[in-house]
């Protein structure tokens, strides 16, 4: 089964089977799904006594299938979401769904498990065979992510020019919670009307100061002032610093690497740089005739890269526009200085794993002996 028939068996109260298995790495889609089964099918004033989320992280509540069987006072269906089912060991795993297969799934009972382990996924399927049905939930492609802010936004009675869509991708990025939040708030603004680039810009301003793709953006553009700035707004937010110094330096290191395979093999780069150095010179830009130029662009470098070897176009991930996009950075460093900056790296990576130091001011340091030179 595919999400959208599953979407319109809830919207219509009638979901085929007692077991869902939600596949796929897209946890915000899963998450999305069960939100709308609980809409669609379980009363607010049932849903304290109907509703039961497990998380399981290494150890499935023993409690959960006390709740399974339990006795309910209502008819509305009962729903139990358990996510990560894949963390549980074999044995744990195998006594969970034995003891459900041997005393069958009570009536009005929904069980959904959500892995992102395709191997757990298929053993479930397995197991409940015709009483289950398998939903794999994906991030859209990056070509076909407008389209889905597009229909994310009819969904909630306004409508979004592509121009526009493109511009709230392009400021916001690809992760689905944060964009939907976006369309969200648009659609509340601008019920029944059309979207056009000026209410996007209008609206996402403000967020995008505050977001985890400004800082990076302020960073890769060697902004340091902006860079401070947007990374203690951040903390201030409650962002975890740990968590901002793994992207920042994931970050790093893919601008390394990409500036590492072109010292090594020029002759393979050299194309993909010239058409990054185009990109760059109109990345900022959102109007119509730069929006296109920079499709068509994007669309090329996807082209090129069937001609590099398989390692390197995935290593750089040169068939996701996404990292393309992000790969454009990568012009504003030198190899040389990046070389000098290896050993500052390691360490902050070290000392912000050993808790000896502040995380906020390693950050802070790294930035300022990154972007100084």
């Amino acid at each position: 089964m595919d999400a959208e028939t599953l979407e319109k068996l809830i919207k219509n109260g009638k979901p085929a089977n007692p077991v869902y298995i939600f596949g796929g790495p897209e946890v915000f889609l899963k998450n999305k799904m069960f939100a709308l089964m609980i809409n669609k099918l379980v009363p607010p004033e049932e849903r304290q006594e109907n509703v039961f989320k497990c998380i399981c992280s290494g150890k499935v509540k023993s409690e959960i299938l006390d709740s399974i069987y339990g006795f309910s006072f209502n008819l509305s269906p009962k729903l139990f979401y358990i996510q990560d089912f894949e963390s549980l060991p074999t044995k744990q795993r195998k006594e969970f769904t034995d003891a459900l297969h041997e005393n069958g799934i009570p009536p009005n009972t929904i069980i959904i498990f959500t892995s992102s382990d395709q191997r757990t996924s298929n053993e479930l399927a397995t197991k409940f065979k015709q009483q289950a049905d398998k939903i794999d939930f994906w991030t859209p492609f990056a070509n076909k992510l407008p389209s889905w802010v597009k229909s994310e936004m009819s969904n909630q009675g306004a409508e979004i020019t592509s121009d526009a869509a493109d511009l709230l991708i392009e400021l916001l990025g690809s992760d689905l919670s944060i964009l939907y939040q976006e369309i969200t708030k648009l659609a509340l603004a601008n019920k029944g009307k059309i979207i056009n680039l000026p209410e996007v810009k209008k609206s996402v301003s403000y967020q995008k100061q505050n977001s985890i793709y400004d800082f990076l953006n302020a960073f890769t553009s060697r902004d340091i002032k902006s860079s401070v700035k947007s990374l203690e707004s951040l903390i201030k937010r409650g962002e975890a610093p740990q968590k901002l110094w793994f992207i920042l330096s994931k970050q790093v290191r893919e601008i390394r690497l990409f500036h590492d395979i072109s010292k090594d093999r020029p002759d393979i780069l050299a194309e993909i740089k010239r058409y990054l150095t185009q990109y760059s010179a109109i990345a900022n830009r959102t109007d119509y005739k730069s929006n296109q130029e920079k499709k068509e662009i994007l669309a090329t470098i996807q082209e090129k890269s069937e001609e590099i070897p398989e390692t390197i176009v995935k290593s750089l991930g040169l068939r996701n526009q996404t990292k393309i996009k992000s790969l454009h950075y990568a012009l504003n460093f030198k190899h040389s200085e990046l070389i000098k900056l290896w050993p500052e790296l390691l360490k902050t990576d070290l000392d912000m794993k050993s808790g000896t130091t502040d995380p906020a001011t390693l950050l802070t340091t790294f930035i300022h002996k990154s972007l100084s030179a």
